[in-house]
């Protein structure tokens, strides 16, 4: 907040329209970004806000609703984008906001315009996640409590070494953080002979290297157990 308090005060009055766009759950750390305080800042320099919910929709809030709704934002002023190829599992994605945002988008954004449209079976799939979603909300509670699960037996496993150890995490994405490319190629190699999958993420995409878990409501309480166990010290180089 810092920083774009810094870039708004330096730059912003060069511009005749300013759009400050955030992530609500950044998919390779799993947290959240501040968005009350980037709401204020943004009425403050009379800037607009997208929100990119790919991995917050049907995942985060009370209802499902994501990030926007958990942060107590829903009826703010912002552009909502999200995804429906994630927790929805179906294909393409979304954008709400204003009706006169979604008049402007219509008739001036090329990349909608000249886009293909979703199949009737990609949205009849969308819609009936969206259902499942509203009326099962122990779905949500499953993948938290494999959530408190990984993220419990994981730090006591881990303990407090220095080469290996769990990043801190809002969101159903884990990351393992490792000494090197070497060691998460390695790990990710061992975790997948014995069926689990779960990449290594190696810089440049993040800063340090790690292995990234991402849960979901379906993985068992058993499940998470076997991998813990596999991420065991004696399995790296």
């Amino acid at each position: 907040m810092v920083q774009l308090r810094q870039l708004l005060e330096q730059y912003r009055s060069e511009y005749r329209r300013c759009l400050v766009l955030t992530d609500s759950v950044f998919g390779m750390d799993g947290d959240i970004c501040s968005l009350p305080q980037i709401l204020e800042l943004a009425a403050e320099f009379s800037c607009m806000v997208l929100v990119d919910e790919a991995h917050g929709t049907g995942v985060l809030g009370p209802t499902g609703a994501g990030c926007v709704e958990q942060l107590d934002c829903s009826g703010k002023p912002l552009i909502h984008m999200g995804t429906l190829s994630k927790a929805l599992g179906s294909l393409g994605g979304y954008i709400a906001g204003s009706a006169s945002l979604i008049d402007y988008l219509r008739n001036r954004a090329a990349s909608w315009i000249y886009t293909t449209a979703l199949s009737p079976a990609d949205a009849a799939a969308a819609l009936a996640a969206i259902r499942v979603i509203q009326s099962e909300p122990e779905r949500r509670q499953q993948l938290w409590d494999r959530v408190a699960q990984l993220q419990t037996q994981l730090n006591l496993t881990l303990g407090d070494r220095n080469t290996i150890q769990v990043l801190p995490s809002q969101a159903s994405i884990i990351c393992v953080q490792l000494a090197n490319p070497e060691t998460a190629l390695h790990l990710s190699k061992v975790l997948l002979d014995q069926g689990i999958y779960a990449p290594a993420i190696r810089p440049p995409t993040v800063p340090t290297s790690r292995i990234r878990i991402s849960l979901m409501a379906t993985h068992t309480p058993e499940q998470v157990e076997k991998l813990v166990a596999a991420i065991a010290p004696a399995t790296l180089p």
